[in-house]
């Protein structure tokens, strides 16, 4: 592995461009006094001290009194267990806090007065489809339906759709496609947490969520082929005779897709 990537890898759990340096230096040559480290790692002389002070009080350097100093790598299978239990704490404290100002940060008014009517949400991020399908399906009482083309996942959908299983409601996905090498796992996925799929060929729909006969969602993509470069818009309805048509529509195709 060349070395830039190394630092960029040490850079994403962390540390920023000197620390990165610093750190792999002293992995790779070994104990070494500030300047020959200053030298190594490409970092100005005026700044080395600040650098392995930082390292120091992350826990990933130690020194050694002498004369000059000499300064050594903590070996990385330390180091690292150091930082993931350093971020395992930070995200503990982190649940808390969020915990505690959830509850506080309640509605005024019922959820269902906020939100009725139909809502649009345009974007160029997946993730904000998927979070208001998650949303959706932690309401769900009795049945979901979802039509999709790649049978996408993302973590908090996962936890969602688990606790609906819990619940005793019924998901059944429809997708557009046959699984392929990439999509084939997702399905797996599904099928093994009791949600039934079927596939249902079609080059061009769009993505639909159905929850109990009350809300619907739908994605209408610009551009399906090109995902990285074209934004999407999201319609969400909970008006009762916009949600009873897709209501008719979505159960006529579940009919209609072959089973797998």
């Amino acid at each position: 592995m060349e070395k830039e990537t190394i630092f960029k890898l040490l850079k994403d759990i962390g540390l920023n461009e000197y620390e990165s340096r610093a750190y792999a230096t002293l992995v790779f040559i070994g104990p070494a006094k500030a300047s020959e480290i200053s030298q190594e790692a490409i970092i100005p002389q005026s700044k080395i001290y600040e650098v392995l002070d930082q390292l120091m009080n992350k826990q990933l350097v130690e020194v050694f009194n002498g004369r000059p100093k000499e300064y050594k790598a903590v070996a990385p299978e330390i180091a690292f267990k150091n930082i993931l239990e350093q971020r395992k704490n930070e995200i503990q404290e982190l649940e808390k806090k969020l915990i505690y100002l959830k509850s506080f940060l309640k509605p005024i008014r019922p959820i269902e007065e906020v939100t009725s009517g139909i809502w649009t949400i345009k974007g160029k991020k997946w993730q904000e489809f998927f979070n208001k399908t998650a949303e959706m399906i932690d309401r769900s009482k009795n049945y979901v339906y979802g039509v999709t083309r790649d049978f996408s996942l993302t973590p908090t959908l996962q936890k969602s759709v688990k606790n609906a299983i819990r619940r005793g409601v019924k998901i059944r996905v429809i997708g557009m496609e046959r699984p392929n090498e990439i999509s084939y796992p997702r399905v797996k996925w599904y099928k093994a947490n009791g949600i039934e799929v079927r596939i249902f060929e079609t080059k061009v729909h769009p993505r639909i969520v159905l929850i109990d006969d009350n809300e619907v969602l739908l994605r209408l993509d610009h551009d399906p082929t090109k995902r990285n470069r074209f934004g999407f818009n999201s319609i969400w309805s909970n008006d009762p005779s916009l949600v009873h048509v897709f209501n008719v529509y979505v159960k006529n195709l579940w009919e209609k897709a072959e089973k797998i």
